[in-house]
Parts: C-alpha cells; structure tokens; sequence
C-alpha cells in the first residue's frame, strides 16, 4: 500500500512530464543498489533533476521512513548543492559549447523552451524566480529556475537566495501533500489537471 502512494504522489509532484519514464526507473534502481545509508540516498536524489527535492522528500518519508527533521534539511541540501555550480560555471560551458555546432543547436533549443516555460521570472525577475520554483509542478524547480536565471540575467547570489526560498516553498508544499496521503496525491493530480486545461488553452489562444 505505501509503495503504491509513493508512485502516485511521485507522478504527481515529482516527476518531469518531459523525462523518460525508464530513465528514472534506471535513476531509482541505481540509487537503491548503493550500499549507504538512507539519508545519503534521499540526497543523491534530491540532486537529480527530474527528481529533486519533489521526489527526494516522499521517497524518504513514505520508502525510507525516514523523520521529517532528517528528510527535509538533507532534500533541501541535496536540491540546492548542484545549483551553485550551475549558475557559477554554466556560462564558462555554454561558451565551449557553442563552439560546436551541434551542441550550440541543442542548447539554443533549451534555451528557447525555458524562455517560453518561465515567463513568470522574466517579468517579475526574482520574485518571480522565487514563485516559479516553489510551484513543485512539472518544468519547475531548482534546475529550471537556476537556467532561467542565467538566460535573463540575474545576479548570482540573488539567484542563490531566491531558489533558496523557493525550495523552501515546495519543500513545506511537498511535505504537506505528502503527509496527506491519499488526499494529497488527489490534490496533486487536480492541480496537474488544471495545469494542463490551462496549458492547452494558452496554446490555442497564441
């Protein structure tokens, strides 16, 4: 029974609707076969991006069993330490890359998907960064957030601090929803849902 509200809050709150559902199969197996403590493993999977701290929080509450005042500092730890690397050197890495043809049209690929997937930071800069992570719903998170804030140009440490907060936000959202169980997973799936009808109708209206 737990295992099975652990896969339906994890799809609801966790999982990229973008990422391939046998690569985060491959991610938690390999995470299950380290031979480390649980804690260690709530990290490591808060690091990955299509998990982070969406999917490390009810994995280690409703899998590992793990208390609140283990899973929530080490998931919060797990989701931000890769970000300051990436806002630190991403720019050093787009320049190598775009000096390759081939990896400069996949990036300008993601870059233009990000522009159009956070609107929200555009226009209300950190603020919006803050919202837009905290919103633990497909396309969002750290990951998302930190490569927007490269793409237009925020500050660093600004940008630290409000993922940060931002983080903090899903983490009480997460923990909240998945402390309710069943209601939680049915308040997840509704809020996909309506993500969704409003998605497709942005999509018609442009």
């Amino acid at each position: 029974m737990k295992r099975l509200l652990l896969v339906i809050i994890l799809l609801c709150i966790s999982f990229s609707i973008f990422a391939d559902e046998g690569i985060k199969e491959k991610f938690k197996t390999s995470i299950d076969k380290i031979e480390a403590p649980d804690e260690i493993k709530v990290f490591l999977i808060a690091m990955i991006p299509i998990f982070e701290l969406r999917g490390a929080i009810p994995i280690g509450m409703l899998k590992y069993e793990l208390p609140l005042w283990k899973v929530i500092p080490i998931a919060l730890a797990g989701n931000m330490f890769p970000i300051f690397f990436i806002l630190l050197f991403f720019d050093f890495v787009t320049k190598i890359c775009f000096k390759v043809p081939f990896l400069k049209k996949i990036l300008e690929a993601i870059f233009a998907r990000t522009r159009r997937k956070t609107e929200v930071i555009q226009k209300y800069e950190e603020i919006g960064l803050m919202l837009f992570v905290a919103i633990p719903l497909p396309i969002t998170g750290a990951w998302t957030g930190s490569l927007a804030a490269y793409l237009f140009g925020l500050k660093f440490w600004k940008s630290i601090l409000f993922i940060f907060l931002g983080v903090c936000i899903a983490a009480v959202v997460v923990t909240l929803l998945s402390s309710l169980k069943w209601i939680g997973a049915g308040i997840a799936v509704v809020a996909l849902i309506v993500v969704f009808i409003y998605n497709q109708i942005k999509k018609k209206k442009t």
